[in-house]
Order: structure tokens, then sequence, then C-alpha cells
């Protein structure tokens, strides 16, 4: 996995597009008749530098995926320019493969310990989503932390839980460093 998204963000720090799956050197075949949902974060110096992910399988296979969320990471996030091609050789990176999503109905996502699982949280048919993967942040240290985090990533004044539907989610984390 993190073979393949070195390779994404060295052909676009080389052109400024997106690799094509048949420009890839793919070492784990498997991966071509696997669906994932992943999230891909890149670091520059110890700071996210960009991230992008999903919820639900998007493309046929996990190559396509880990491809289009890299790429994402590296010139579509919001909070960020595109990567330069200085940067590309400084980044580090992280693939979270979500490996389990169960829906929190009998217990209050204050309880969660964010080191060990994150959240997704939807609202109104997706009419808002936010996800916090587990063990990203070292500033969540306890289920109380992911109300601030939400309320930021949603733009919400307040979280309240009766008005989301929520997910207890782990991953099987893969990096480069």
């Amino acid at each position: 996995m993190i073979s393949i998204a070195k390779q994404v963000i060295e052909y676009f720090a080389k052109t400024g597009k997106k690799i094509s799956i048949i420009d890839l050197k793919i070492d784990d075949k498997t991966m071509i008749n696997e669906k994932i949902n992943c999230f891909v974060t890149v670091y520059l110096k110890g700071e996210v530098r960009g991230s992008a992910g999903n919820i639900k399988e998007l493309k046929d296979n996990a190559i396509e995926e880990i491809i289009e969320n890299t790429f994402a990471a590296i010139s579509k996030d919001a909070r960020f320019q595109p990567v330069s091609p200085a940067e590309a050789n400084e980044l580090k990176i992280r693939i979270d493969k979500i490996s389990d999503r169960t829906l929190l109905k009998d217990k209050s996502i204050k309880t969660l310990d964010p080191t060990k699982v994150g959240v997704i949280a939807i609202k109104n048919s997706y009419e808002k989503m936010a996800c916090i993967l587990p063990n990203i942040n070292p500033k969540l240290l306890s289920g109380e932390d992911f109300i601030n985090v939400l309320k930021e990533k949603l733009q919400e004044p307040k979280f309240n839980e009766n008005e989301y539907i929520i997910y207890e989610i782990k991953t099987e984390v893969f990096t480069s460093y």
C-alpha cells in the first residue's frame, strides 16, 4: 500500500497529474481483487500536510482507492496548497484501512478510547459527515476529546450525539515511518 502511495506522490511531483494504474509497479497483486475503504494522510516535518479518504468503497479495487485518496491528499485537501515537488520527497505516509465499523447504539462517544478506536459521525443522510481516525492526534486522549474535534470538523457550535449516526471504527495502519 505504501509503495503505491509513494509512486502516486512521485508521479505527481514530476507531472502534476494523477498516475494511472497501468503505470504502477504493483508488488501485491491481491490488491487488484480487494475492495477497501481507507484514508491516506501525508505529513511534512511531523505536521499533517494533507489527508483524504472515504468511509465506503468507491473504487473497483484497493489499488485504485489508494491512488485516488493519495492524489486527493496531496492535491485536493482544501486546507492546503498542492504538495510541491520539493515537499514530495520529504513526505511521510500513513494509510488507515478501515477494518471494523460498529454502530454506536448503547454507549456514548465519551466512553471511547481515541488511542484505540476512531469515530464516524453522519448527520441527515450525509448532510454533514466527519471521521476521526484511531490514534491520529496526540491531543486526543479521552472520548471527551472527540467532541471538540467533531465540533470543529462539522462546523457546529455544539455537538449533540442524538443528532448523528455514529460509528466506532478500527483501522489497520500502514506507514512509511
